[in-house]
């Protein structure tokens, strides 16, 4: 089984989740700024909600994802405020005709005085087990 973990991160929260869940999976998490150029079985795909949206740099990489390469999405997620990206992500890999498990992962990241010290130990052990 093929499988890839690719994520976006702009203040290392999800980066942290990604990392972890490749460690699982026994593979190398990549930024999203590295394309994939095979077959995958299970993409896990990680991003964050930022002012309420993905980025923008997120939503062009699943612009890049075809159905014919990439049979399953997994995706993870941190946020301060909302409780997932998960809608966001999936409603573009839909639209790509890509299936997206229903499964996800998402914890908490820390932004300015929120959250401190999340994704913390725990936060990674789950996302581990989420793997």
């Amino acid at each position: 089984m093929k499988i890839e973990v690719r994520y976006l991160s702009k203040s290392g929260n999800t980066e942290k989740i990604a990392k972890a869940i490749a460690e699982a999976a026994g593979v190398t998490a990549k930024p999203i700024t590295d394309k994939i150029d095979s077959e995958v079985d299970i993409l896990f795909l990680g991003g964050a909600v930022y002012a309420f949206g993905i980025d923008n740099e997120l939503k062009n990489f699943i612009s890049t994802l075809n159905s014919s390469q990439i049979r399953n999405v997994a995706i993870f997620s941190t946020a301060a405020v909302v409780k997932s990206a998960y809608s966001n992500i999936a409603k573009l890999l839909a639209e790509k005709n890509i299936t997206v498990l229903t499964r996800e992962f998402h914890c908490k990241g820390e932004f300015k005085f929120m959250h401190k010290g999340h994704p913390n130990t725990a936060d990674l052990e789950r996302a581990k087990v989420f793997a």
